[in-house]
């Protein structure tokens, strides 16, 4: 079984249908809350395949965070930012950490690398 059981809802039924849910789950020897949840599930599934559901909106790319602008900013200058602003930057950009420290422990590498007077593009 899934780690991730999805969102929770409530529902309130009435009385009558409620009580046909519970007997139609007894015939088959499940629970009502599981049956309940097939059903919406298909109901669902179907109403996509028949386009009744539009399709979810596209984000709008959007400027990127002021973080994002300091992190790049302190690499281009050599800083290598700590571990909590990437972890915030990371967040925020809604990617793995570990790409980030990947990134910045990439440039504390090339760093030790450099010759005295060089730049990057000699």
């Amino acid at each position: 079984m899934s780690k991730d059981r999805g969102k929770r809802i409530f529902l309130s039924l009435p009385p009558g249908i409620l009580e046909a849910l519970e007997r139609w789950a007894e015939s088959e020897g499940n629970r009502p809350t599981s049956l309940a949840n097939w059903i919406v599930e298909t109901a669902v599934r179907e109403a996509i395949e028949r386009g009744k559901v539009p399709p979810p909106e596209e984000k709008t790319p959007s400027l990127p965070p002021a973080d994002l602008k300091a992190f790049l900013t302190q690499l281009a200058c050599g800083e290598l930012p700590t571990n909590g602003q990437l972890v915030t930057l990371a967040h925020d950009l809604g990617v793995e950490t570990e790409v980030l420290m990947e990134l910045r422990d990439r440039v504390r590498r090339g760093n030790g690398n450099k010759k005295e007077g060089q730049t990057n593009g000699t």
